[in-house]
């Protein structure tokens, strides 16, 4: 799965350690906690779960914090098969999102959480012609600006791949910008610009 549950090792004053949550997916990566604390022999580290019986010192036990665990495991491989479906690729905005209205639970169904992040995204169409080269070396037409309507943050670039299947992509425009990768001296870009000549081998 993208999406895992660890312990903290550093213990609060109540000698629990809080539960993390780390999603990776389509190169984004997003942290955070599930501000829920439990005894560390009450974790079960196989099945990344409470153990029965077990609860903490608010008195949460064991369904309610696993519901909210498998809550969020149901919303984030919702949202990431409606990305999958619909060519979107997910920002680090709308990961943090999901995981904020799956935790606070002021949207009853999943489904609806993916809505609010998938549904969101609005296109505004613009006439001026741009093509790009990914890393894998495929082509696309620059068809309009994008944004989600409900998540403020990275925007982005609706494009069109130019052979193949003329797939549609919607890339955050951080895509664009020179970024260094962990563990490499030079900066690499994701998506280049380039000429209508290059684009179609001209």
């Amino acid at each position: 799965m993208s999406v895992s549950f660890t312990l903290e090792k550093r213990t609060n004053k109540f000698g629990e350690c809080l539960i993390r949550i780390s999603w990776s997916f389509m190169g984004e990566r997003v942290q955070s906690t599930l501000g829920v604390s439990i005894y560390k022999e009450d974790w079960n580290e196989k099945s990344r779960l409470v153990k029965a019986d077990a609860h903490n010192h608010n008195g949460q036990n064991a369904d309610e914090i696993n519901f909210l665990i498998k809550r969020i495991s149901t919303v984030v491989m919702d949202v990431e098969l409606a990305c999958i479906e619909n060519q979107y690729i997910l920002g680090k905005d709308m990961m943090k999102q999901a995981i904020n209205d799956a935790l606070a639970n002021d949207i009853a169904r999943p489904k609806d959480i993916v809505e609010r992040c998938i549904n969101g995204i609005v296109s505004t169409p613009e006439p001026t012609t741009r093509y790009y080269r990914d890393l894998s070396g495929r082509y696309y037409q620059f068809l309009c600006d994008a944004r989600n309507f409900y998540i403020p943050g990275d925007k982005y670039y609706i494009l069109q791949e130019l052979f193949g299947a003329h797939e549609r992509v919607a890339v955050p425009i951080s895509k664009f910008k020179p970024e260094r990768e962990k563990g490499s001296m030079y900066p690499i870009t994701k998506f280049t610009e380039v000429s209508k000549e290059e684009a179609f081998g001209r």
